[in-house]
């Protein structure tokens, strides 16, 4: 039988796998999450992970669910940031190459109106002004987002998190007993 904080939460199938539930939350937590002054904003560095945060911060890797929850992550393979290496490894799985991720354009992007459109968009309205029911747009400003360019931009901002301040972690933790353990 299961032991500590969570062995009372409900238990269910996540990707093929039984696992407990770690979005059960209650108001006070809830509360302390949505007080600004609870939290600092984090970079995550290269290759870092949410146990070796939690443990600079919390002084245990323990904590680490704290840093996912604090950040809405509940697939850390897909929402935490990869690493360089890691990143090199999905070109080649997604894309082929690196260079491949280079080339390839997903998706055009025009700052001065603050929206992409797709390859298959561009290419219709790339000889005309382009116009629908609630914006028109001039042929001009747009440009190309490579595959490597989304991809890395995407990763970028994974890599801006929020953690919880450590003077809150005890009143988190006792609430999280309390809601868990009955």
């Amino acid at each position: 039988m299961p032991k500590g904080l969570f062995k009372n939460l409900p238990i269910i199938e996540y990707d093929g796998k039984l696992a407990r539930n770690l979005m059960v939350s209650s108001k006070i937590v809830k509360d302390a999450f949505a007080n600004p002054i609870a939290f600092f904003q984090y970079t995550v560095e290269d290759g870092e992970t949410p146990e070796e945060i939690a443990y600079t911060f919390y002084d245990s890797v323990f904590y680490s669910w704290l840093v996912l929850f604090s950040n809405d992550i509940v697939d850390v393979h897909n929402e935490w940031p990869k690493s360089y290496k890691q990143m090199t490894e999905y070109y080649i799985q997604k894309y082929g190459s690196v260079p491949a991720a280079k080339e390839q354009i997903l998706h055009y992007k025009n700052p001065k109106y603050g929206f992409t459109i797709n390859q298959a968009t561009y290419s219709r309205y790339a000889n005309s002004d382009f116009v629908d029911a609630t914006i028109s747009v001039e042929r001009t400003g747009w440009e190309p987002v490579t595959a490597f360019e989304h991809e890395e931009e995407r990763n970028d901002n994974l890599r801006n998190i929020k953690l919880i301040d450590p003077s809150f972690t005890d009143q988190i933790k006792s609430e999280m007993e309390l809601l868990f353990n009955g």
